[in-house]
């Protein structure tokens, strides 16, 4: 305990600060890949938010699931889309 402050409060104010700030740029973020991986670290951090609230099991499944399989099919799903280039033409 260092100025009455304890490290697992620093570490778990700096998780959920990373995680807010990941969930606001998975908004801003202009291109969509980009989105797509600020959306996986925000889905790492409300893992890790429920790993340090003791509830081990749904930290992990949360990142599991989420990130190693939602979030795969989501960057799966828009590397496999064609998309228009701003002349009018379908990129290949």
């Amino acid at each position: 305990m260092l100025f009455g402050v304890d490290f697992s409060e620093v570490v778990f104010l700096a998780v959920a600060g990373i995680t807010v700030g990941a969930a606001i740029s998975v908004l801003v973020a202009k291109e969509i890949i980009r989105s797509v991986f600020y959306l996986a670290l925000a889905f790492i951090g409300v893992g890790v938010t429920f790993i340090f609230l003791n509830a081990e099991y749904i930290g992990l499944i949360q990142i599991l699931v989420y990130v190693g399989a939602i979030n795969v099919l989501i960057l799966f799903g828009v590397m496999l889309t064609k998309r228009r280039l701003t002349g009018g033409g379908v990129c290949e």
